[in-house]
């Protein structure tokens, strides 16, 4: 039970869960002076994980990205191709 509450404050929507809920708290003075600190580690620790997840997935896309390009080229190349214009079927 603990791994899979663990599992899932490492997703990028438990992580946001945990930030919205820790706002919320804090905007109907739900969190004590006792809890503020902790409260506020808690929330750093989400925040840097959501933070983590959004880079590793913007590289992940950005190398998908250049193999899409490359596929594309690859593509373009074994045609003979390289011209993306529709043809018009006007030849004047």
């Amino acid at each position: 039970m603990a791994d899979k509450l663990k599992d899932k404050k490492d997703t990028y929507e438990g992580s946001f869960a945990v930030l919205e809920g820790i706002t919320d708290s804090l905007n109907k003075d739900e969190i004590g002076i006792d809890d503020l600190l902790e409260k506020t580690r808690e929330a750093l620790e989400a925040a840097r994980r959501c933070m983590d997840i959004l880079n590793h997935q913007r590289g992940e896309f950005q190398k998908l990205e250049a193999e899409f390009a490359n596929l594309i080229e690859d593509s373009a190349a074994e045609t003979g191709g390289g011209d993306d214009s529709p043809d018009d079927g006007d030849d004047g």
